[in-house]
């Protein structure tokens, strides 16, 4: 008893210094064979470590003990390191009563154990001195009070030398800081990187080897950021492995601190020299402005391009390359303008590459108006009827932004129109005047007033319609109303003709002169003796005549002598002048005038008719004349002769 007090004294010291020094605990064995065990460890022990060595003093306190075989035993969480040629057994040839003999082991501890006090087994074989073979196992008290526990940072580039990143971009370096703020050197870690928004990596593993306590440790490594990814701080779980296949999944903090924002401008021409640009023009350049309002360079930046009214591109993608964030880049392409396009802001679809990532921005584009006028003027000023020729003179001056293409103009009008209705003028640059004319006729019967010609104007991309009003001025208008004259015969000279002119017109004809014209058979008299009177005896002056006013011309005319009986047509030509009027007037009249037979042409032509065998026979009156005069020569000679012969 005093013995069992002595040793649950003992075992109590035993119990106490296991957690002041290595963990004891004491097996007793039987009264001839008292081994006990302490542990020894050089660190503190965690889950998953492995291989550990663990050294044990056994003490033997009861009889020697001879031929000791001492084998580690695996049991939870410990299991025995995996010797290479299996000969983790020691064999140790005597242990003296009192003595101490220390054995070390290497162990793997499991990584599902938990912080706690464990115990550890040891087979121990052996011979007492009386021969006898014994076989005990025997424990000792090993703690884990280890761990490990990481935590996981990002940076975009280096700690020194950060970058701002966003969405899309590509074979990033990133830059991973672990730090182990448990109370064990993690050993054989690796990193296991998989995937995750808004992360690409590049690498799948990284071995790193030691994570001390306490101090970050650097893993460089490349990634690429997924392209919707947008501004902001992500966790992105990442596996970190370490002892033997511990795995401990830690979230990582990746921050997304930067942005692209595209702002896209079109300027035609070229940002040195901009220009304007209308409806229907072709092959002109376009320049795209490319700003990035942003904090990250833009890299690889490529338009995209689709036709769409009112613009054809020639070209369906133009490379930028680089935009610096907060500044700009430009990129010039062809364009074709539709010829149907409306002047007015359009919203062009351009979609903007850049990364890994597409961004459509829509661009304004100004298509600009001409801005086309016309004026027009005739020749003559003024328009009179009866005028014929008449130049109608057009000016079209485009005071727009831009160049109108494919100009026509095209005239309607109450007048005849002589000329061309239409003239195609092609482009009409802004300030530079086309000159037009166009001909019409004004008939003579066109009243006095006001008469509107419209003019159209056609363009692409617009059309423009204007009236011109002319004013066609009275004009004084002469008809012969009456021809006097004696009778006029074959032969007859110095025969007076007097017409009688009439103004019917609203206006009065000035200085009014009137040629009479002449045929081969009624021409004006001029006398032998004065041969130059032919130059002026068809003219004759007749003053003015008001509307409504009559005037008498009188002409001297001979009648040839071959003239034919019957009615001939003679012309009388009227000049005048009227106010307003650039050029005088002239008019032709026709009358008509009967040559009668004469005296010996009716003695001739005229006579008794005497139908003989029903066919009917006209004896002239000379004839019958004649006869008769004969008659009486007869009459008379017989006369004479009977008077001579009494």
């Amino acid at each position: 008893m005093k013995f069992m007090a002595m040793n649950k004294k003992t075992l109590g010291l035993l119990f106490v210094l296991a957690f002041i020094l290595p963990t004891l605990i004491v097996f007793s064995q039987n009264t001839s064979v008292n081994i006990s065990a302490i542990s020894h460890v050089s660190q503190i022990l965690a889950p998953g470590m492995g291989p550990v060595p663990i050294t044990f003093t056994l003490i033997n306190l009861g009889s020697p003990i001879y031929n000791v075989n001492v084998t580690p035993l695996s049991i939870y969480p410990f299991s025995l390191y995996q010797y290479y040629n299996n000969t983790e057994n020691i064999t140790i040839p005597e242990i003296q009563t009192g003595s101490q003999v220390n054995v070390t082991f290497l162990y793997k501890i499991s990584p599902s154990a938990s912080d706690g006090i464990y115990k550890i087994y040891l087979k121990i074989t052996g011979e007492l001195p009386n021969g006898d073979v014994v076989s005990k196992n025997i424990s000792a008290i090993v703690p884990i009070l280890g761990y490990v526990s990481i935590t996981a940072q990002s940076v975009w580039g280096s700690l020194n030398s950060p970058l701002v990143v966003s969405g899309g971009e590509n074979n990033l370096p990133l830059t991973i800081v672990l730090v182990n703020s448990g109370n064990v050197i993690a050993s054989n870690v690796s990193v296991i990187l998989k995937s995750h928004y808004p992360v690409k990596f590049e690498e799948n593993k990284i071995n790193i080897g030691y994570l001390p306590v306490g101090q970050p440790v650097e893993i460089a490594t490349y990634a690429s950021i997924y392209p919707n990814a947008t501004q902001g701080v992500y966790q992105v779980p990442i596996v970190v492995s370490y002892f033997n296949g511990v795995n401990l999944t830690t979230n990582m903090t990746v921050d997304i601190n930067g942005y692209v924002n595209f702002s896209v401008t079109a300027i035609w021409g070229s940002i040195n020299s901009p220009i304007t640009i209308s409806s229907g023009q072709s092959q002109v350049p376009l320049t795209f402005v490319i700003r990035n309002l942003g904090d990250v360079n833009a890299l690889n930046v490529t338009l995209d391009l689709d036709s769409e009214y009112p613009l054809y591109f020639t070209q369906k993608n133009v490379y930028v390359g680089i935009v610096p964030a907060g500044e700009y880049n430009y990129a010039s392409v062809t364009v074709n303008v539709y010829p149907n396009a409306t002047p007015g802001v359009y919203y062009i679809p351009v979609t903007i590459q850049y990364f890994n990532t597409k961004t459509v921005v829509y661009t304004p584009v100004v298509i600009y108006s001409p801005n086309i006028t016309i004026n027009a003027f005739t020749i003559p000023p003024q328009v009179f009827p009866g005028y014929y020729d008449v130049e109608i003179k057009a000016i079209l001056v485009n005071y727009g932004e831009a160049i109108a293409n494919n100009v026509s103009v095209s005239i309607s009008s109450p007048f005849p129109i002589i000329s061309s209705s239409e003239f195609t003028v092609g482009a009409l640059p802004q300030g530079v005047p086309a000159n037009l004319t166009f001909l019409i006729n004004v008939p003579n019967d066109t009243k006095a007033g006001y008469y509107y010609i419209n003019f159209t104007v056609k363009y692409d991309g617009g059309k423009y319609v204007k009236s011109f009003k002319i004013e066609v001025y009275p004009k004084a208008n002469l008809e012969v109303v009456g021809v006097y004259y004696p009778t006029l015969s074959s032969g007859a000279s110095q025969v007076p003709i007097t017409i009688t002119i009439k103004n019917v017109g609203n206006a009065t004809a000035k200085n009014v002169k009137a040629i009479l014209g002449s045929n081969d058979v009624i021409y004006p008299y001029v006398s032998s003796s004065n041969p130059l009177m032919a130059l002026t005896a068809s003219e004759a002056y007749l003053g003015d005549i008001k509307p409504g006013e009559e005037v008498n011309v009188t002409y001297v005319v001979d009648i040839s002598g071959g003239a034919q009986t019957g009615n001939y047509t003679m012309a009388i030509t009227l000049l005048w002048n009227q106010t307003g009027a650039l050029f005088p007037f002239v008019q032709n009249d026709k009358f008509t005038v009967q040559v009668s037979p004469s005296a010996f042409s009716n003695l001739v032509s005229q006579g008794i008719i005497v139908e003989v065998n029903n066919t009917k026979y006209t004896i002239s009156w000379l004839v019958i004349i004649v006869v008769i005069i004969i008659i009486i020569l007869i009459v008379v000679v017989v006369a004479l002769r009977s008077r001579r012969k009494h």
